[in-house]
């Protein structure tokens, strides 16, 4: 929710009239400060506070604000797709860190070496993606959220993705808080219309409280879900083919003559 935060504070000083440089002077710090602050969305309670005293609000105001600001996931565009689609270790890289999934945890899993992270991140810089920094970091260019076509270049690491996931959860026991849910039933045009916007919903409630976690539980014990649906009418016997059941075999009686 650190987004919403941020850009509901950049509304406000832009309906104030205020720059950056006046707000840093009254922080007692310098414009590039502040600067790199709303670049970054990340700053300590006390320092928000502060940022909301001076522009006459309660920080519970800002976050009422902010839980009612939606950022549209923003499309990367074919060239970009593309440039992915034909590079699948620096697109791979790309969503960990739109995770927010950091630098040792991916070098420890995927077996990479800080040589591999600086050469698949100076691709993923010349996309235009990340800013490669001292140290072997990296830093989304970009920290919003992120919408690739289903239809689009990276149409088929997409279905690989999401396939792999629902062969995942199918295959373990259902939990309190994972399983696989799936029916197939006979319902009118108006139910199914009805069912889809209710799908809808779950998605933004899901957003909604993605978005409060974020701002009051601490990073270490938030966890990546994923929620996968698909909603349409189906032939099933486009999905299964019963197979002619084959002959048994002919039993051989041997006659012995008399």
């Amino acid at each position: 929710m650190q987004a919403e935060i941020f850009e509901t504070l950049k509304s406000v000083l832009r309906a104030r009239r205020m720059t950056y440089a006046e707000l840093g002077k009254q922080l007692g710090t310098s414009e590039p400060t502040i600067k790199r602050l709303f670049a970054s969305r990340d700053c300590k309670i006390s320092r928000l506070s502060e940022i909301c005293a001076i522009l006459d609000l309660s920080l519970d105001d800002v976050v009422a604000q902010a839980s009612r600001f939606e950022i549209t996931p923003r499309s990367l565009g074919d060239r970009i797709e593309a440039q992915l689609a034909d590079d699948l270790p620096a697109f791979h890289l790309y969503l960990l860190l739109t995770d927010g999934v950091a630098i040792d945890r991916i070098m420890d899993h995927c077996g990479l070496t800080p040589d591999d992270v600086f050469r698949i991140g100076y691709r993923l810089e010349r996309m235009e993606l990340v800013r490669v920094l001292p140290h072997g970091r990296l830093k989304l260019a970009d920290e919003g959220p992120v919408k690739f076509r289903r239809d689009g270049p990276l149409h088929g690491a997409l279905l690989k993705i999401n396939l792999e996931f629902l062969q995942r959860v199918f295959a373990r026991p259902d939990s309190d808080d994972a399983g696989f849910i799936t029916q197939s039933r006979r319902i009118s045009q108006a139910t199914a219309r009805h069912m889809m916007t209710e799908l809808h919903r779950l998605s933004r409630q899901l957003s909604d409280m993605a978005r409060q976690d974020q701002l009051t539980v601490q990073g270490q014990d938030l966890q990546t879900y994923k929620m996968t649906l698909a909603w349409a009418p189906v032939a099933l016997e486009h999905l299964v083919k019963v197979d002619a059941p084959s002959k048994p075999p002919v039993e051989h009686i041997s006659r012995s003559a008399n």
